[in-house]
């Protein structure tokens, strides 16, 4: 199976388990704003010699679809991690950083229980999560560590993002309303210095003392769109007048989980 292939089967899963779709593509399309024809052409593994879902189109969807960067690459397998050439042209990275995350000996697994039990790294960083309340009368966010294991990341992880390890905190979904994007007890991470709202993009939010977690749409006028990706979940539209009742707490840059596969 190639890139294109695996993409194409990562799209169709999303199509599968969107609730108002249920694997009904120009459903689908029409939920998220999209062309109905772009998406089959896609997914079309004959169209143009199954080379449709190339790296264009697979970081344009993300972006439209309110997806993580490289959402669609991953789990591919690097199946011959050893050929410079096949490394550069899957992943775009250079071959030093593949074999350091894929050794000859250990494949892409190391299985820890400790943190001194990974061996050192200097481009490892350890990122702890969160639940997040306002405190009262202050309307100042009070961050609270829940879960004392943290988790590591690669430097290179942030630097793609844009992101600084510091201004990023690992958030345990709660709820189904952003299904099939995020799913209860899905981990998100929210970069908390972003909280210019960009149209289309997925925040965490505060809306009258409320955690939530949505896709925000700008408004002429100043209003916005709060927008569940769950179709049972109608969209609340904010006035401009009744901005002071959203805290933006941040951009949700990356997530998580196990619910496609049954884990959660």
């Amino acid at each position: 199976m190639d890139i294109h292939e695996h993409r194409r089967r990562r799209l169709r899963a999303l199509i599968d388990a969107d609730e108002t779709a249920k694997g009904n593509v120009a459903e689908f399309a029409r939920n998220h704003n999209q062309d109905a024809a772009r998406v089959r052409q896609v997914l079309n593994p004959n169209y143009r010699e199954g080379q449709s879902f190339g790296e264009r189109a697979a970081r344009r969807f993300e972006e439209e679809l309110g997806l993580a960067k490289m959402y669609f690459d991953f789990g591919f397998a690097i199946e011959e991690h050893n050929s410079p050439q096949a490394g550069a042209q899957v992943t775009g990275q250079d071959q030093s950083l593949i074999k350091r995350l894929l050794p000859d000996d250990k494949g892409n697994v190391v299985t820890w229980e400790r943190p001194e039990d990974l061996e050192p790294d200097e481009d490892r960083v350890w990122i702890d999560r969160y639940d997040y309340h306002f405190s009262a009368g202050t309307g100042l966010i009070q961050w609270e560590v829940r879960q004392k294991k943290a988790l590591p990341f690669d430097i290179g992880f942030f630097k793609a993002l844009g992101s600084k390890p510091k201004d990023c905190k690992l958030l345990t979904v709660r709820g189904d309303s952003m299904e099939p994007f995020l799913f209860n007890r899905d981990m998100m991470m929210v970069d908390s210095t972003r909280t210019h709202v960009r149209d289309g993009k997925v925040y965490a939010i505060y809306f009258e003392d409320e955690p939530l977690v949505k896709q925000v749409f700008k408004q002429v006028g100043g209003s916005i769109v709060l927008h569940s990706y769950n179709g049972k979940y109608p969209d609340r539209e904010v006035p401009a007048e009744s901005m002071e009742l959203v805290k933006i707490v941040g951009e949700v840059i990356y997530r998580s989980g196990s619910a496609m596969a049954g884990g959660n």
